[in-house]
């Protein structure tokens, strides 16, 4: 009788794992299309804010060329506007590298995490089978 009981609650399972294996091939399938996509739209906004930037300063010349109030920009200013620009690269790396280590970090954990998680689960089973075992009189259940 308890074989079958056994059988019918492995049965049971089965149903768990099916779900299981379609979920994570769907996931398998679509997160590598879902990176691609979300990399293309970040891809193509660099392009617009770039092609953006670069249009406005040629009509900015282009106007000032144009009107005759094409003034010489003092060096004091230039140096300025230079030294902001290098200021701005200089946090935009800084950020990034913030970014990717803080991203490699969670990487790292969630691996270890992964590599461990058969111990936490065979930890689980003996708390399991502890808090069970005054209730379960036949003791071949206690593997």
């Amino acid at each position: 009788m308890a074989e079958i009981t056994q059988k019918e609650q492995n049965d049971d399972f089965e149903v768990f794992e099916k779900v299981n294996q379609r979920y994570f091939a769907e996931i398998e399938h679509s997160v590598p299309h879902f990176q691609q996509t979300l990399f293309d739209l970040q891809n193509e906004c660099y392009k617009n804010w770039k092609n953006a930037i670069s249009a406005n300063v040629a009509l900015q010349k282009e106007l000032l060329g144009n009107s005759g109030f094409n003034f010489p920009i003092p060096k004091i200013t230039q140096k300025i506007i230079d030294n902001v620009g290098e200021e701005i690269v200089k946090y935009r790396l800084a950020s990034i590298k913030i970014a990717i280590s803080s991203i490699e970090s969670v990487t790292k954990n969630v691996k270890t995490w992964n590599d461990n998680a058969n111990v936490f689960v065979d930890l689980n089973r003996k708390i399991m089978h502890n808090c069970l075992s005054p209730f379960i009189p036949n003791s071949d259940t206690q593997k």
